[in-house]
């Protein structure tokens, strides 16, 4: 369990700070709250540290384990020389925040401030509830389903032979299975990752892959925080009211307690749409960055994400206002932006054939 806390809080919380301090630092124009950023950039950590692994699988294949995982850090390290300033500057931010509501607390009456302790109070024994459930039951039971166990045994192969390979033919296996399919690779590349922090003993246990189970339910935490957050600017009884509509269909709520893609590849779909918005009404960089960032994440994780991507980029072309010349290049701009955040993968694909490779059960 501690294991798994470590992996969970380096590579969902410390690297997604880090680059949620660098977007503060970038984000100009104050783009959004700040709030609303980071929140968002808590997805941004696994999947840019799959990214950055998929990068080093494919173009420096075949070495130690321990190499990729400097790979990473050393990414992760220069973009926290970057972010200093955002820090800096969340810092200041904070600080402004919590001297503002502790002021507006001091105004409250008595029966105000009682509200308000219940409404966040309610909200945090949920949570906590859902934890307690979640890591004490959920997290404990082994890989199942379809997307898990298909993307799962990926993540291994991809930790067995240390390298991203693409292939038309399919090739015979004396041990375990050759696998020849139209999976992408970002999620399986966390369990890759997993198992690259584990020991080899540790990868031996039932228990090996507790972060990869936590996947799911660690993004569809992040789809209620977004949906909570917009609901709330509004009014915070629809936010609270929200929940339980949210709640209301099966689907969902199965997405959060199974082990599944959906929450992973649904996030990056919904704040896709997010900065498409943005950047059609501020018309500005920075929101066509993460609109690029986060298209490109959402088709690097799934094929329906591809389509959002292209959609994404059709919608930019016509929709914002510009001449011709300026409509082209930022839909160039973007695109580039799409390929770059492992949709390389997308062209590969076409002209070299299927990710494939072999998965032994003998020994890793």
């Amino acid at each position: 369990m501690i294991a798994f806390l470590v992996k969970l809080a380096l590579t969902n919380v410390l690297f997604s700070l880090v680059i949620g301090a660098a977007l503060v630092r970038l984000n100009k124009h104050r783009i959004g709250s700040t709030g609303e950023l980071i929140l968002y950039s808590l997805g941004l950590g696994p999947v840019l540290t799959a990214l950055v692994l998929y990068y080093l699988l494919l173009f420096i294949p075949g070495q130690a384990h321990l190499f990729y995982i400097i790979g990473v850090l050393l990414v992760y390290g220069l973009i926290f020389i970057f972010s200093i300033k955002g820090f800096h500057i969340l810092a200041v931010r904070m600080k402004e925040w919590m001297k503002s509501a502790a002021g507006k607390w001091k105004e409250f009456n008595s029966r105000e401030k009682f509200k308000r302790a219940i409404y966040w109070g309610f909200l945090l024994v949920l949570l906590g509830s859902f934890l307690v459930v979640y890591v004490g039951g959920t997290l404990q039971t082994p890989i199942e389903h379809h997307d898990a166990l298909i993307y799962g045994n990926l993540g291994k192969m991809y930790y067995q032979q240390k390298q991203v390979t693409y292939s038309k033919v399919m090739k015979p296996a004396k041990n375990g299975f050759y696998f020849q399919g139209s999976q992408k690779p970002s999620f399986s590349l966390l369990l890759t990752w997993e198992m690259m922090l584990n020991n080899e003993q540790t990868n031996q246990k039932p228990y090996f892959d507790m972060y990869f189970r936590s996947i799911s339910g660690y993004f569809g935490l992040l789809i209620i925080g977004v949906y909570f957050y917009w609901l709330y600017k509004k009014n915070k009884y629809l936010a609270l009211l929200g929940l339980p509509v949210l709640f209301s269909g099966y689907r969902f709520f199965a997405m959060m307690v199974n082990y599944h893609l959906d929450a992973y590849r649904i996030f990056f779909l919904l704040v896709s749409w997010i900065w498409l918005v943005y950047t059609l009404k501020q018309k500005d960089n920075f929101s066509l960055l993460l609109l690029g960032v986060f298209s490109g994440f959402a088709a690097f994780t799934h094929l329906i994400g591809l389509a959002v991507a292209l959609f994404n980029g059709l919608a930019l072309f016509i929709f914002y206002e510009g001449d011709l010349k300026v409509r082209i290049f930022k839909t160039a701009a973007l695109a580039l932006l799409i390929i770059v955040s492992g949709n390389i993968h997308y062209l590969l694909e076409v002209l070299f054939g299927s990710v494939s490779g072999y998965i032994s059960y003998i020994s890793y």
